[in-house]
Parts: C-alpha cells; structure tokens; sequence
C-alpha cells in the first residue's frame, strides 16, 4: 500500500528551468488555468517536468504578483525595529 508516483521519474527532466520552459509554463497558466490538477498540466503544457515542480516554479518564481528585488527603505525600517523589539526568534505565548 503506497501512495501511486506522480510521475514517471526515468522521462522527466531535472535541473534548472530554462527560459522557454518558464515562458510555456507562464503561458499556459495565463491561457488555460491550473485547473486543478498540476499532475496532469506538465503534459498539457508541453513540458517533461513533474507537476510539482511546475507548481513550485510557478508559486515561488513566476506568478504575475510576486514583487523580486530589495525591501523598500519603509519595510527596512519595519524589519529593523521589530528585530530590535522581538529579537532573531518567536517569542512563546
């Protein structure tokens, strides 16, 4: 008893994404939608990369509303006054 592979691990490329994998990828989200099933949408799009990679890459690097670059100078001082307050950890309640 065993939860079935998500993919087929011998046919799957590994490794950085190239620029025109990150282009299909952005494409087809932007046309069609996730639908759902990232397991499915590799092969739909064209792709030979398993579907939790493609939601990895999309969630973390490719989505329109992901801001990339420094903190502005406000967020700086934000970050700066609460780890002057709070300290490097979480403090237990």
């Amino acid at each position: 008893m065993g939860r079935a592979p998500c993919c087929d691990k011998a046919n799957v490329k590994r490794g950085p994404w190239s620029p025109e994998e990150d282009s299909k990828l952005k494409d087809y989200i932007q046309n069609q939608g996730t639908g759902g099933n990232w397991i499915a949408l590799p092969q739909k799009a064209g792709l030979r990369r398993c579907g939790k990679s493609c939601r990895l890459r999309w969630l973390n690097y490719l989505r329109p509303n992901i801001r990339h670059g420094d903190f502005t100078e406000e967020e700086d001082k934000i970050i700066c006054s609460l780890f002057a307050s709070i300290g490097s950890r979480l403090k237990k309640l």
